[in-house]
């Protein structure tokens, strides 16, 4: 017999362990639709749980944040569709269920970027970081960048900076320190675009150049990994000069 919702919802509260009030504090979400439960423990659960898509589509009707968390980690891949999607991230409304959502279920897609793309011209909050942060994710997996996806990432970036909301600010920093780590052309043209957006008028815009600059500036390339590091770590110290 399938594990339903409501006691899967049950199994959360069990679960709580944090203030709902700190967690709702730090999430920026009514207090209501917080259970206190770790990210830790719904990832347990979700362990113990087989997917399944019309139970994560229950719990992602549930106003608990952990409940739709719970939703994202059930939801079957192979099963994702342009509706759903569509669906989720038009109701998504704090940055952790955003984040969750990008990494968990938009990331290994192949028209990822496509998505982010659009999301980004979107002015809703979370739609716009969902974009951003599927960028950030993208670049994460991705080892070399093709001309036109570099130039279609560092447009996304330029256009997004002069968004004042700290969580687009945010994610737009995330997305262009990413893009600077993933392989030396790609940093150099990062730290181009962080330096061009320190120049800007608009102090929104000068906030995400500082922010990425500040983390572009120190990153090395050493042999044993794929991706750019920090000349501080304790690899990096080993190459750094």
């Amino acid at each position: 017999m399938k594990t339903n919702a409501a006691k899967l919802v049950e199994q959360l509260k069990k679960r709580s362990s944090k203030d709902p009030s700190d967690v709702a504090q730090k999430r920026m979400v009514p207090v209501e639709t917080v259970i206190g439960v770790s990210t830790r423990d719904v990832r347990a659960l979700a362990k113990k749980t087989a997917k399944d898509r019309m139970l994560a589509e229950e719990l992602w009707s549930s106003p608990f944040v952990e409940a739709k968390a719970l939703a994202i980690l059930l939801l079957p891949p192979k099963l994702v569709d342009d509706a759903l999607i569509e669906t989720w991230v038009t109701e998504i409304n704090d940055w952790s269920t955003c984040d969750l959502f990008v990494k968990t279920i938009m990331t290994g897609r192949t028209d990822a970027l496509d998505w982010a793309v659009k999301w980004v011209s979107e002015p809703r909050l979370y739609t716009k970081r969902a974009g951003l942060a599927l960028i950030a994710n993208f670049c994460m997996r991705a080892k070399t960048f093709a001309d036109e996806v570099s130039a279609s990432i560092i447009f996304t970036i330029r256009q997004t900076a002069p968004d004042d909301r700290d969580h687009v600010r945010q994610a737009c920093c995330w997305a262009l320190r990413e893009f600077g780590k993933s392989n030396t052309e790609s940093h150099e043209q990062a730290c181009v675009l962080a330096l061009e957006l320190i120049e800007s008028d608009h102090a929104e815009v000068v906030w995400v150049g500082r922010c990425a600059y500040r983390e572009l500036e120190d990153l090395i390339k050493v042999p044993e990994r794929r991706r750019l590091i920090s000349r501080k770590s304790k690899t990096g110290m080993k190459y750094a000069d």
